[in-house]
């Protein structure tokens, strides 16, 4: 298996882009992440092994479309932990059509990042929260 490894730099912009890997102004400032390529995938790199997120490509690895797009309704249920922040995404998302097929779809949107203090504190497997991915940092990096 071959991989290919960049950085990507997140940033969300207010009237959208077509490419969500272009770096552009954001009010809040930018966030940069590890990405790479994995056969038809590209992933995004967390700290914690065996948990990086699909960022585009299959739709088993995606969000469902409108559970990651909407930020407030994020933060409603998530609260202001001191661990985790919303952090922009701007990947790939997937939806059923009325026929059955499967479409992917380019859109702005949003993951959490949760710190942790040590990798014995990492989750085993990808996790998301009501649909939302996670990706993991630790508190020392």
């Amino acid at each position: 298996m071959a991989l290919t490894a960049g950085l990507f730099v997140v940033a969300a912009c207010a009237g959208g882009s077509d490419d969500s890997r272009v770096s552009g102004p954001a009010s809040y400032g930018e966030i940069t992440y590890a990405t790479y390529v994995e056969g038809e995938n590209v992933r995004v790199m967390s700290d914690c092994p065996n948990t990086d997120q699909t960022l585009q490509g299959n739709p088993d690895g995606l969000p469902h479309i409108g559970s990651t797009t909407e930020r407030e309704a994020i933060e409603a249920w998530l609260g202001n932990p001191e661990d985790s922040r919303i952090i922009p995404r701007n990947g790939e998302v997937w939806e059923r059509d009325a026929d059955g097929s499967i479409q992917v779809t380019q859109v702005e949107d949003w993951m959490i990042e949760v710190t942790v203090d040590e990798i014995g504190s990492c989750p085993g497997a990808p996790t998301s929260i009501n649909g939302v991915p996670v990706i993991f940092r630790l508190a020392d990096k």
